[in-house]
């Protein structure tokens, strides 16, 4: 059980990390190519945008967070 939970605690820490890097990475790769500087700032968003609807997508995931909070 612990098990499953620390390993769902660090898939949502790397994932959160895969779309942040993406989306700091933005002015740096703009510099060199706007075309993939867009296409990773555009798949940063996706990233955050996909943890979230997997996150508050699920019910007893959402209910856990809205009983317990972000413990």
């Amino acid at each position: 059980m612990i098990f499953q939970t620390l390993t769902g605690q660090l898939s949502a820490v790397i994932t959160l990390a895969i779309g942040t890097l993406l989306i700091v990475l933005y002015p740096i790769i703009h510099k060199e190519n706007k075309y993939f500087a867009w296409f990773s700032l555009i798949m940063g968003i996706i990233v955050f945008l996909l943890l979230l609807w997997f996150t508050f997508g699920n019910d007893a995931i959402r209910f856990q967070i809205l009983k317990y909070g972000l413990q």
